[in-house]
């Protein structure tokens, strides 16, 4: 359909108009809100994959003298041992040793417990690479901040909710490291 030239105009000025509107919400302080994320998201990502390394090595840990200790239990019972013998005692002790090294490592869980950490250190990480890229844009091509906003304060709660649980000592160690300013913090200082 084609509209008179002063229509034409008149589209291309409320056009014009939208695009400002829309770029003007994006203010000094939904930028900083923008970045005070980014720097929380990313300390959790952190966190997370310490984590996830913290976890493995408790796995590798407790799991390669259980299977070390299992295996000399095993070969020294088919070597015959005597009832009464000091090595029979030695046994029996490395034995009781193994059983309770597999019984912590089935019972602590390490190896999933890092894998959740991992996948939630990665969710983190994809939250972070949002917030980066639209930083890194020019305001006009960000398109709406409520929008955005929403958006990531949305996949936030999700990606908190299903995470598992980091220890107050990783979390304040990391927050440290990204300058993560908490709400009480926060507070305090305004």
């Amino acid at each position: 359909m084609d509209y008179p030239p002063h229509c034409t105009m008149e589209l291309t000025q409320a056009e014009q108009r939208t695009a400002r509107s829309e770029s003007q919400e994006w203010n000094s302080q939904v930028t900083q809100l923008a970045r005070d994320w980014h720097s929380r998201v990313y300390a959790a990502q952190s966190a997370h994959y310490a984590s996830t390394d913290k976890l493995r090595r408790l796995n590798y840990l407790v799991g390669v003298p259980a299977v070390v200790f299992s295996s000399v239990v095993g070969t020294a019972i088919f070597a015959g041992l005597e009832k009464d013998s000091p090595r029979a005692l030695m046994v029996a002790s490395v034995s009781i040793l193994a059983a309770v090294l597999a019984a912590l490592q089935t019972f602590l869980r390490f190896s999933e417990r890092a894998a959740a950490h991992a996948k939630a250190a990665d969710w983190y990480s994809a939250i972070r690479r949002d917030i980066e890229e639209m930083l890194h844009l020019p305001v006009e091509s960000r398109g709406k901040a409520k929008e955005f906003l929403d958006r990531v304060r949305k996949e936030i709660n999700r990606a908190a909710q299903d995470a598992p649980e980091l220890s107050v000592r990783a979390w304040k160690q990391e927050a440290k490291r990204f300058n993560v300013k908490e709400p009480l913090e926060l507070a305090k200082s305004t």
